[in-house]
Formats: C-alpha cells, sequence, structure tokens
C-alpha cells in the first residue's frame, strides 16, 4: 500500500531519494545542502519518528514518518570514536531514503542511510514541516 506524503510530492516505490520535490516546484537536497541534526521518536498517541535537518542560511525542517513501526536503528560511530569540542558547522546530511511498497496489507518500508546512522522501519504517512530557527 502506497504512504500518504503531506508538504512533498509523492514517492514512487521502489525509490532512492535524497531530494525531496515540494509541490511549488522547489526542491531540498538532503544529501548536499542540509545536515541531519537530530532524529527523535514520540510514541503518543502513535509512533512518530521525526529526522530533524537544518542549514545555515535555508532553515530548518523536519521530516516526520508517522505510524512508525518495526524500527531498526544502528549507530555506525559514537562520541567515543573521536569527536571531540563542538559540532561540526555543517553537519552531515543524509546518503539516501529508499522508500519500498510490499502488498496492500503493509505499509510502506523506509531505509534511511547516512555516514553514522542507519534507520529501517514501516510507516504510513510522510510529513515535511518547517521549524522555527
Amino acid at each position: 500500500m502506497k504512504a500518504r506524503f503531506s508538504g512533498v510530492k509523492p514517492w514512487e516505490a521502489p525509490g532512492d531519494y535524497s531530494d525531496l520535490d515540494l509541490p511549488e516546484g522547489d526542491f531540498l537536497d538532503l544529501h548536499n545542502d542540509f545536515g541531519l541534526l537530530g532524529v527523535t521518536l514520540a510514541g503518543h498517541p502513535k509512533a512518530v519518528l521525526r529526522l530533524e535537518f537544518g542549514h545555515p542560511r535555508r532553515g530548518r525542517f523536519a521530516l516526520e514518518f508517522h505510524d512508525v513501526g518495526e524500527l531498526v536503528m544502528q549507530q555506525t560511530v559514537v562520541s567515543s570514536d573521536g569527536w571531540r569540542g563542538e559540532p561540526e558547522v555543517d553537519p552531515d546530511g543524509i546518503d539516501s531514503i529508499t522508500y519500498y511498497e510490499y502488498g496492500a496489507e503493509l505499509p510502506p518500508v523506509f531505509e534511511v542511510q547516512s555516514s553514522s546512522l542507519r534507520l529501517k522501519f514501516r510507516a504510513w504517512e510522510v510529513t515535511l514541516r518547517p521549524l522555527a530557527a
């Protein structure tokens, strides 16, 4: 079954995405232009996985996945691997988000990959929201 998309043009499955096409014709490049600033999971009333992105001049936004299930998260580096001092001015973006659809009754599968993090989960809805600076 297809996911519902809000604030971003729907994706075709199967597919790999690092650009988010916006309804007004612009796009956001998650690999080259925006750093991944945070990942949060909230569980009430339904699980929402939130990826927060930012750019010093272009602002911040959240890419949210709603009604998340079967979440697997793998962190490939930790602070003891040599991170010291202040965070990078331009944090790393993500390499890609892979989108799959399996059958009519199952939620779609998403795989998010960056240089330091991998996420795999199912979700019914994807929402792009601007955030205050």
